[in-house]
């Protein structure tokens, strides 16, 4: 596969930032995930969903949970969305009929993270971000949750890196074009 553009790190905005130039095919995930989310959000297996809300609610970046074991080892995840669709439930704002008439009597009953939680798949610190970006696409993914060799979490790929180290494949901003917020 080609890939067009070569990815700077130079933005003194973003601190720690490595300041190398890499074309996309050989950025890896090391290079660039633990610069937006410093620490992923993360309870044990049987958390309240309570507790899940507060750990989404500490670290705004982060729209996810990840469920660990005692040994720190990747569980599951719980995203915004699945917390979303639990509280619609519970306040009456998701509708339900037919076949949603069933999943929302088993929602209504789930109390712990590990009853909302999905089993997703992981990244390493030396996975490629093209392939990283590759399970986001096909996954239909914003976050992904970086693990060590032993399946211990240790971070989170946020989507906003890729965008980081993406972005020039969209080249520089046109002057004679105005931006959206501009009038």
């Amino acid at each position: 596969m080609e890939f067009a553009a070569i990815v700077m790190y130079l933005d003194p905005e973003l601190p720690g930032m490595p300041k190398t130039e890499k074309r996309f095919e050989d950025v890896i995930v090391d290079d660039v995930f633990d610069k937006f989310v410093l620490k992923p959000s993360q309870v044990g297996k049987g958390a309240t969903i309570a507790l899940v809300i507060d750990q989404m609610l500490a670290n705004p970046l982060s729209r996810k949970v990840y469920v660990t074991d005692a040994e720190n080892r990747y569980i599951g995840t719980v995203s915004t969305e699945t917390v979303l669709r639990l509280m619609g439930y519970r306040l009456g704002v998701r509708e339900y009929g037919g076949a949603s008439f069933i999943r929302f009597l088993k929602d209504t009953l789930k109390e712990r993270a590990d009853d909302i939680m999905v089993k997703g798949r992981t990244v390493t610190r030396e996975t490629k971000l093209s392939a990283a970006m590759k399970i986001m696409m096909d996954d239909h993914l914003n976050d992904l949750p970086v693990v060590d060799n032993d399946g211990r979490l240790i971070g989170e790929l946020a989507s906003l890196q890729l965008l980081m180290a993406g972005k020039k494949v969209f080249g520089s901003q046109d002057p004679a074009v105005p931006l959206v917020n501009e009038y």
